[in-house]
């Protein structure tokens, strides 16, 4: 049979799709299991249940262990059991797939689910999942719709959409018949070949629509219109005699020769439908005339006890012809009968509405929305409720209808039309605050406020958390006000507005203590230690976060502990700890897993990578980024963090092309959500790109922002490591006033919170200018004095760029060997890390010194690796220390600049992790480098 999964026929009306298809299945000789039975046409994933219940006339256990969310069923199949207490759609969605997958196990089948366009939206959001799944079974799926039928925004454009996007569209478009086709299929209708007038006339009115060819030429015969020479039939010419015009004109001119009850059991099953219970038609039409329209051949027993007119265009037809009072007072009394038996509310619904009876049809649409909501078939339940509350009379029985609303926002924001759920909370809002309701109206805002951060509108999402929490203060809850209090200084913290969200966590925590809350005093004390930690008062953030997670520990609080390891941290992360970070988000994510924490664990992987981005593990970042990216829990910050991170370790590995893509988007998305640290680290990214790529405008651009971004925050971290470059960069291009702003917000930072890696950013930026301006001495100084700060800190990227810069200073104050010693050192972590542009930076550099880096890289490795990790300088200068040479008689002694010997004295302190001259001898003896 070739591949399974989904295949799609369309065509305009009447020109035989579902012909085409079933016709093409029975060849084939395969199962057909139909999607259209009456019963379920108007229940949630009615064609996926008639399909199901054809399966299961044929095998009645088939489905009952088709995997481990086989209960899942039972939502929308209730003879397999009792319904599942939990559950959602995609779990819903993974059991249906899994059932097809069992049907395909008992040997090739095919399921046909006819007239998609008039299909629920729930079965048409399970087709894609279907359409995946089913691609490797012996199972297709064929869905026919009408191409004409399909106005903007219809819910099968939207399901084409996304089989296109993902490369799943099989469509075949089934076309009117041509004039050839034509004439052959009027004659096989009317038994003789026909003649070419008549042949002309037929595809003439017909434009080729194989339904109108069979009902014109019936009506042409029915009528006395044909005349059968012996040999071919021909149309009778007489003017006399007028010629249908439409299939309507062809339906209706072959309706007029049944008799008056015929006509009238035709009306009631037009009225009810395409597919008609044969009972309800008995009983307002009766047995005479039932059993004549089934004879005639306008309607068939699709299955014992249910009827169905042979096409749809022939239930219009009829439909259109009955009279509107008739009408009205016919869907009346179908609405009547179809309620007292317990019909699916949404049909009943709709034929109190056609019945002109708005009142009747109303509380059916509510409970319609219930039924779609109960097995997920949200946008179904928000269409159901939506049509409800358009139908409330001004001023009647308004708490049922603020209830209404109320669902109606919950369905729509479930089905991801956050408009209309916007919509129906805001009014529900109005009406509590007219009402003077605050519980009320604090709940419906805290709905708003949650919608609101989805669409990333966080000027309403603040103003609809501030009026929650007052609110609900005022109606004497204070542990609600301080969960609003907690949500909206997270997302200011995220945006950088750091005071702003101290002084709201700082009332959440008296809210929280007020209402004997541990778990949001927990909460709050974990998020005032980052913010505090951000604001450069490390130690203070590091005392809270502490006591957050203790008391979230001690009281067994779950979620809380989570949250507040996380929060730890990135308060010593900022506090430059990075080990403890590392350790602390490897224990928060172990303990998210252990308890089943979901997103939150993805969060603290997200976390972890940015610190392990710092310390040079970008194999163990690639990794870990591409879990969180593949995981579907991960929150929208996290995803974006894992893939600005990953961006970030493409770009300083040179790799260009695999890192614009993650950079953008990781960009797009801290724009969108206002994620201040990855607006920063992505666009820094970016910048670095475009200098690799030699775009250097669009580089200069892009730090500009950097600037703006940068004083925009109060955040005395974040903003560090893309200063430090943008002043390197902006250095490199001349650009003398914005590396002086760069350098003077690096200040401020600096001095207001003292973090070593902003002191250390600091003097780099300051060597910058002074290597612009030309001093060269003094360049080498700043730079010399960053190294310095950076020894004390796991930032090896950052220090070999700052080592590069050292020894470029260094060249140009003349001292030569200084400078070689420093870019070696570059060369080699930059190699050890993969960062190729660095690594050839410094090589570049090298070789305009006049050195072969490779020989000096291999020789000084050998020689390190012998001598403890000294260079053969470094060696010579610390025996010279471990007699008691001053720095200025080393300098006489080796005929260097007492610049340079302080430069080596630092290195060997720090390669040997010692403090002092003294503990460096000590530690030269142990390692036998003294003699």
């Amino acid at each position: 049979m070739g591949r399974g999964g989904l295949l799609l026929v369309a065509g305009e009306a009447g020109v035989g799709k579902t012909r085409l298809a079933t016709t093409s299945l029975v060849d084939s000789g395969m199962r057909i299991l139909d999607g259209a039975a009456v019963e379920e046409a108007t229940a949630p994933y009615g064609p996926v249940v008639a399909a199901f219940r054809a399966y299961l006339r044929a095998v009645p256990d088939g489905l009952r262990d088709c995997g481990p969310l086989s209960d899942q069923l039972a939502l929308i199949l209730p003879e397999l059991g009792p319904k599942p207490e939990d559950g959602d759609r995609p779990a819903l969605f993974e059991a249906i797939c899994c059932a097809f997958q069992a049907i395909a196990r008992d040997g090739p089948a095919a399921v046909l689910l006819d007239d998609l366009q008039w299909a629920d939206d729930a079965t048409l959001e399970l087709l894609p999942a279907l359409a995946a799944m089913l691609e490797q079974e012996p199972l297709l799926v064929i869905g026919t719709y009408r191409s004409d039928e399909m106005p903007r925004g219809h819910p099968v454009r939207r399901l084409r959409t996304e089989l296109r996007r993902s490369r799943r569209l099989r469509e075949v478009v089934v076309e009117p018949l041509d004039a050839e086709d034509a004439a052959a299929l009027t004659a096989h209708v009317v038994g003789r070949p026909v003649g070419a007038d008549l042949a002309a006339m037929i595809h003439d009115r017909t434009q080729g629509v194989p339904f109108f060819i069979e009902e014109l030429a019936d009506a042409l015969g029915a009528s006395g219109l044909l005349r059968d020479d012996g040999e071919m039939v021909e149309l009778v010419r007489s003017a006399d005699l007028p010629l249908p015009e439409s299939v309507r004109d062809a339906v209706l001119l072959r309706a007029e020769r049944l008799s008056g009850s015929a006509r009238q059991a035709l009306e009631v099953a037009a009225v009810v439908g395409a597919r008609f219970d044969l009972s309800l038609v008995l009983q307002l039409a009766g047995e005479q005339g039932l059993a004549e329209a089934i004879q005639s051949g306008f309607v068939v027993e699709h299955e014992p006890g249910r009827g169905a007119f042979r096409h749809a265009l022939t239930r219009e037809a009829l439909y259109g012809a009955v009279t509107w009072t008739r009408r009205r007072s016919l869907h009346a009394e179908v609405a009547a009968w179809l309620e007292a038996g317990g019909a699916p509310p949404v049909e009943v619904a709709e034929h109190w509405l056609a019945g002109q009876q708005p009142a009747r049809a109303r509380p059916a649409l509510l409970a319609a929305g219930e039924l779609f909501a109960a097995v997920h078939a949200h946008r179904d339940a928000a269409q159901a409720v939506r049509r409800a509350v358009e139908l409330w009379p001004d001023g009647e029985d308004r708490s049922a209808r603020l209830v209404a609303l109320d669902r109606l926002g919950e369905y729509a924001e479930l089905s991801g039309d956050l408009v209309e759920a916007a919509r129906a909370w805001r009014e529900g809002a109005d009406a509590y605050r007219r009402d003077g309701n605050l519980l009320e109206l604090a709940r419906t805002q805290r709905k708003l406020a949650a919608l609101f951060e989805l669409e990333c509108a966080w000027e309403a999402a603040f103003e609809a958390r501030g009026i929650a929490a007052e609110c609900f203060q005022a109606s004497d809850n204070p542990a609600e006000a301080a969960a609003e209090r907690i949500a909206a200084a997270g997302n200011l913290q995220s945006m950088g507005s750091l005071s702003a969200a101290l002084e709201l966590v700082l009332t959440a925590a008296e809210d929280a203590e007020r209402a004997e809350r541990l778990d949001l005093k927990a909460r709050a004390l974990g998020l005032e230690g980052l913010i505090r930690a951000r604001l450069g008062d490390v130690e203070v953030g590091l005392e809270a976060a502490r006591a957050g997670l203790s008391l979230a520990l001690a009281e067994n609080l779950i979620a809380p502990a989570a949250e507040t390891y996380e929060k730890l941290g990135m308060v010593l992360d900022l506090g430059a700890d990075h080990r403890g970070a590392i350790d602390a988000f490897t224990t928060a994510f172990d303990f998210c897993q252990a308890h089943g924490v979901s997103g939150r664990a993805e969060v603290c992987l997200g976390c972890l990578a940015y610190v392990l981005r710092k310390t040079g593990e970008w194999d163990r970042v690639v990794e870990i980024c591409r879990e969180v990216i593949a995981a579907d829990e991960a929150p929208r910050n996290a995803r974006c963090a894992a893939i600005g991170q990953l961006g970030l370790v493409h770009a300083m590995r040179g790799d260009t092309r695999r890192a614009r893509a993650p950079l953008t988007e990781a960009f797009a998305l801290a724009q969108q959500t206002g994620f201040m640290i990855m607006k920063l680290e992505s666009l820094c990214g970016l910048a670095r790109l475009d200098e690799q790529q030699a775009a250097y405008e669009s580089a200069e651009r892009r730090c500009r922002q950097l600037l703006e971004f940068a004083r925009e925050t109060e955040d005395g971290q974040y903003p560090v490591p893309a200063l430090r470059w943008a002043t390197t960069f902006f250095a490199r291009r001349r650009a003398e006033s914005d590396a002086a702003a760069c350098t003077e917000i690096l200040g401020a930072i600096a001095g207001r919170t003292g973090n070593p890696e902003a002191l250390a950013a600091t003097a780099h930026a300051l060597g910058e200018v002074a290597l612009l301006n030309g001093d060269a001495e003094q360049a080498a100084r700043h730079f010399l004095r960053s190294l310095d700060l950076l020894r004390e800190l796991e930032l090896p990227f950052e220090r070999a760029e700052t080592q590069l810069r050292a020894g470029v200073a260094l060249a140009a104050a003349g001292e030569r060997e200084a400078a070689i010693e420093r870019l070696t050192d570059a060369y080699r972590t930059a190699r050890k890390l993969g960062a190729r542009p660095l690594a050839s930076h410094a090589r570049a550099e090298l070789t305009q010194l006049g050195e072969q880096v490779d020989q000096r890289h291999s020789r000084q490795s050998a020689d390190e690796r012998e001598h403890g990790g000294l260079s053969r300088r470094e060696l010579e200068v610390v025996r010279l220390v471990a007699v008691g040479r001053t720095n200025k008689e080393i300098a006489g002694d080796l005929f260097l600049s007492p610049r340079t010997i302080d430069m080596h004295v630092r290195n060997i302190l720090a390669k040997l992790g010692c403090r002092s001259r003294t503990d460096a001898t000590r530690r030269a003896g142990e390692l036998g480098l003294l003699v």
